[in-house]
C-alpha cells in the first residue's frame, strides 16, 4: 500500500578522484545472427537428444538451476525447436556458448555478482566424450543463466518496493522466451546479452567508475581522514590544516606579510587554500563560503571510503528506472536536492528544491506534469492538522490560525465556521478541515505543478525562501518546493502550445485556477547519491532516507 505524503510551509557530499571524462560506451544494438533451421516434431520425435533436454528440463527445479519463475519461458523456448539444443555443437559447448559464459563471468564489471549465474564446465566434451543428458544438462543450465542474468541486469537484483514503501517502481522483467530467441539469434550473443543492462549514459559512466574505485582500492592508497574539530577559516592557525591542503591539492602557504622573514606556517588557512574550499564546495552542491564546518568536514572525509557499495546500489536504482525517460523530462534528484530539465539528453535548466525530511519522505516514482494550479489554495492534510497546528491552537488559537479558514463537518458536509465556536479540547479533527486561501503568505506560494499520483505530492512555490540557502534542504512534508517557480515554468511552456508563462503571471492575485497542459511531460522524482558529472568526477550525497543501506543490504553488501 503507498502511503500518502502532504507538504507544509516553513522550514554533503564527495568528490572522488577524476575518472577520464570519456563517453562510456554502451554496447549496441545487435543484428540477427545465421537464421536457425527449426526442426518438425516429427523429425525429433526419436531424437535422443530431445528427449534428454525434455529430461534435464523437468530435472532441473530440483537440482536449482532453472528458477521456478522461468520455467515455463525456458520449457517454451526449447518446445519451439522441437527440443534442439541451443548451445551444444558437435558434442560439446559451441563458440557462441563459451563467448556467453565468458560475458556472465564479467558480470561483476556491471554491477551484478557473476556467482549468481550458475554456467556448465567449458570443458565438457572436450577431453572424452560426454553423455547426451550430461550435453542436455548444460545446455538447460545456460539458459537459464542468460535469463537469471537478463533479468537482473535488466530488473535488478530487489524488488524496489520491498526497499522502501516509497519507492513505487514495478519491477519490468524480461520475457524469458523473448531474451533466448534473442540471445541465441544474434550475430554476437555476449553484446545481445549485454545489452538488457540499462541504455542510459549515466549508469555506464557509474560502471566506468565502479572500475575505477575497484583500482583505487585495489592499490592499497587510502585517503587520510581530517580529525573533527572547531570550523577552520581563512586567517586562522589549525593543526588540520596541513591534512585540508593536502586532500585538496592546494599550494604551500605564502609567508605571513606581517614575519616575511619568518617561514611560513604550515598550519595557517590562507587565501589560497579558502579558494580550493570553495571549488570543493561548488563542485559537491554546498553553500561556498570558504568555512569547513561539520557538513564540508562530512564531505571531504566521505572520500575515505571507496565507494564501491554505494556505486552498486545507485547502479541497482538504474535498472529501476524507465527504459525511456522522454526527449524532454523533467528530473527531481533527492539527495542533491535538485531539478533539472532535460533536453535531448542534455541539462537545459536546472534549480534547487527543498523536499521532505526523514520522517516525511518524498517519493520516488515516475508520472506526468498534466497542469498547473495558479493561486492555490493549501488544504492542511489531516495529519498536519492534528499532529502539528492542533497544540498551536490550543496554546494561541488566534495565532495558529491567521490566514486560515476553519470548516467543520455537522451535517454531512463541512461548512466554514468561526473557530472560536470549536471547543479545540474535544473536537474531532476528523470532522474539521483548515484551509489556506492564496495569497503572499499560502505555503504553497502562487503556483505548484500537478502530476496526479497516490501520494499526493507535487511540485510548488514557496514563501520561505530562506531554506533555499541551507546544504540540508530535507525540510517538507513530501512535496518539492521550486526555487525559481517561473523559471520553471517558463522551460515547461516551451514544449506546450496555446499556454505561456505570461498568460499564467496574469492570473496572479485572483482565484484558484486550473491551466490544463496540452502537453504532458515526463518527471522522474529520483533518488541518486552517487553519479559521474560531466568532467568525469564522481560526485556522492548524503543518504537522507537510508535507501542506501536498505539497498546495500539487500545485495548482500558490506555496510559502513
Amino acid at each position: 500500500m503507498l502511503r500518502r505524503l502532504s507538504c507544509v510551509a516553513g522550514g554533503a557530499a564527495v568528490l572522488l578522484a577524476a575518472l577520464p571524462a570519456t563517453a562510456a560506451t554502451i554496447p549496441p544494438a545487435q543484428p540477427p545472427g545465421p537464421a536457425v533451421i527449426r526442426a518438425t516434431l516429427n523429425d525429433r520425435a526419436v531424437d535422443p537428444m530431445a528427449s534428454a533436454i525434455k529430461a534435464a528440463l523437468n530435472d532441473a527445479a530440483k537440482r536449482g538451476f532453472v528458477d521456478k519463475r522461468d520455467r515455463t519461458g525456458v520449457a517454451t523456448f526449447y518446445a519451439q525447436t522441437a527440443y534442439s539444443p541451443a548451445w551444444i555443437a558437435d558434442g560439446k559447448l559451441s563458440q557462441r556458448a563459451l563467448a556467453l559464459i565468458a560475458r556472465l563471468k564479467q558480470a561483476d564489471a556491471d554491477g551484478l555478482d557473476a556467482d549468481t549465474y550458475q554456467t556448465p564446465d567449458v570443458a565438457i566434451g572436450t577431453t572424452a566424450p560426454a553423455s547426451l543428458q550430461a550435453l542436455a544438462t548444460a545446455d538447460v543450465m545456460l539458459s537459464q543463466a542468460i535469463v537469471t542474468y537478463a533479468h537482473q541486469a535488466h530488473a535488478g537484483r530487489l524488488d524496489p518496493g520491498a526497499v522502501s514503501v516509497n519507492i513505487s517502481y514495478q519491477p519490468h522483467l524480461a520475457d524469458p522466451v523473448e531474451v533466448l530467441n534473442n540471445v541465441s539469434l544474434a550475430a554476437d550473443p555476449a553484446v545481445a546479452l549485454a545489452g538488457y543492462n540499462p541504455k542510459h549514459p549515466e549508469f555506464w559512466a557509474l560502471r566506468d567508475a565502479l572500475a575505477a574505485a575497484r583500482t583505487a582500492a585495489a592499490s592499497g592508497v587510502k585517503v587520510p581522514v581530517i580529525p573533527p574539530g572547531n570550523i577552520m577559516r581563512v586567517g586562522q592557525s589549525d593543526p588540520r590544516v596541513p591534512l585540508l591542503r593536502a586532500r585538496l591539492g592546494a599550494p604551500d602557504p605564502a609567508p605571513d606579510p606581517k614575519a616575511a622573514t619568518l617561514p611560513a606556517d604550515p598550519r595557517r588557512f590562507d587565501t589560497a587554500l579558502e579558494s580550493a574550499v570553495k571549488d570543493f564546495q561548488k563542485d559537491n552542491g554546498l553553500n561556498a563560503d570558504g568555512g569547513v564546518g561539520p557538513v564540508t568536514l562530512a564531505a571531504l572525509n566521505a572520500a575515505a571510503d571507496d565507494h564501491i557499495a554505494l556505486i552498486l546500489a545507485n547502479m541497482e536504482r538504474w535498472r529501476w528506472m524507465p527504459e525511456d525517460l522522454g526527449q524532454f523530462y523533467v528530473r527531481v534528484n533527492v539527495p542533491n536536492f535538485n531539478l533539472d530539465v532535460y533536453k535531448d539528453g542534455q541539462v537545459i535548466w536546472t534549480t534547487r528544491i527543498v523536499d521532505g525530511k526523514p520522517m516525511n519522505q518524498t517519493p520516488i516514482f515516475s508520472d506526468e506534469i498534466e497542469y498547473a494550479v495558479v493561486n492555490p489554495v493549501w488544504n492542511v492534510p489531516s495529519s498536519i492538522a492534528l499532529k502539528e497546528m492542533l497544540p498551536q491552537i490550543l496554546a494561541n488559537p488566534y495565532a495558529a490560525l491567521y490566514g486560515y479558514q476553519v470548516f467543520y463537518n455537522a451535517n454531512g458536509r463541512f461548512e466554514q465556521v468561526d473557530p472560536r465556536r470549536i471547543d479545540w479540547r474535544r473536537v474531532d479533527m476528523t470532522r474539521v478541515q483548515i484551509k489556506q486561501p492564496p495569497g503572499e503568505a499560502n505555503a504553497l506560494g502562487v503556483i505548484k505543478f500537478m502530476f496526479p499520483n497516490d501520494y499526493a505530492v507535487y511540485l510548488h512555490d514557496t514563501p520561505a525562501k530562506s531554506l533555499f540557502g541551507l546544504d540540508d534542504r530535507a525540510q517538507s512534508h513530501g512535496c518539492m518546493r521550486v526555487q525559481d517557480p517561473w523559471g520553471f515554468a517558463d522551460v515547461l511552456m516551451t514544449q506546450e502550445k496555446g499556454v505561456t508563462t505570461a498568460q499564467l503571471k496574469k492570473l496572479v492575485g485572483g482565484p484558484e485556477i486550473q491551466v490544463n497542459f496540452p502537453t504532458h511531460i515526463p518527471v522522474h522524482i529520483t533518488y541518486f547519491t552517487a553519479w559521474v558529472d560531466a568532467a568525469g568526477k564522481l560526485q556522492v550525497r548524503n543518504d537522507v532516507y537510508g535507501h542506501d543501506a536498505t539497498v546495500e543490504k539487500g545485495l548482500g553488501l558490506p555496510t559502513a
